[in-house]
């Protein structure tokens, strides 16, 4: 079996790109659903590989302001601690940027996102959100989450809480499908490639830690 053939179960032979492809399409046909562990280690793969090519990752869907952006909010959703690295670290941006490539449902809600918020920073502090600093860019987002809630009165902010969701569950997904995040958790995995389900252990801990960082 080639390297680009996995093994589902039932003993199907599926090639990694059409993982990648019909993982990219669940997410907006499942409306932000529930990832799988076992497709998304795929697309670590794939993203991997893509890392260790001369000169690095180059982003496929996103242009390079939106992937620049994507990994700043990614490291500020899922922050390195004593516990592990970043969701960075952990790829979240080559993860998003991927399946965006697969999926123009998702990739113009990345691209309306991401100008929104661009736009939002701009509005508030005459900067693109990368250009903001440190306490700027965490008010904004501080800001999305009152919004989310309903403690906010802002018309401008509750307009990117949708986008807000999608890049938050997305990024907390690549992190804790991820070797750092499985790591982070414990879950040692399934030995084979068997049915796409994420486990159980694995949804507890990404809700208790996603609670604990007030996400």
């Amino acid at each position: 079996m080639g390297p680009d053939i996995v093994m589902t179960a039932g003993e199907n032979r599926i090639p990694r790109r059409e993982v990648l492809r019909q993982l990219a399409l669940a997410l907006t046909a499942a409306g932000a659903g529930a990832f799988n562990v076992e497709a998304a280690r795929v697309v670590h793969a794939l993203a991997g590989e893509a890392r260790a090519q001369a000169g690095g990752y180059s982003p496929v869907a996103l242009d390079a302001h939106q992937f620049l952006t994507v990994a700043r909010l990614a490291e500020l959703i899922v922050p390195a601690d004593e516990g592990g690295g970043s969701a960075v670290d952990a790829g979240a941006p080559e993860f998003i940027d991927l399946l965006c490539s697969q999926n123009s449902d998702l990739l113009r809600t990345y691209a309306d996102g991401l100008a929104w918020l661009d736009a939002a920073t701009r509005r508030a502090h005459d900067r693109t959100f990368v250009e903001a600093s440190d306490a700027q860019q965490r008010e904004l987002l501080d800001g999305l989450v009152a919004a989310e809630r309903g403690e906010s009165g802002s018309t401008d902010l509750r307009a990117g809480v949708g986008f807000f969701n999608w890049i938050r569950m997305m990024t907390v997904d690549a992190y804790y499908t991820s070797p750092i995040g499985i790591a982070d958790v414990g879950f040692r995995g399934n030995r084979t490639l068997g049915a796409y389900q994420t486990p159980r252990e694995a949804i507890e801990f990404v809700t208790r830690r996603a609670d604990g960082l007030g996400l």
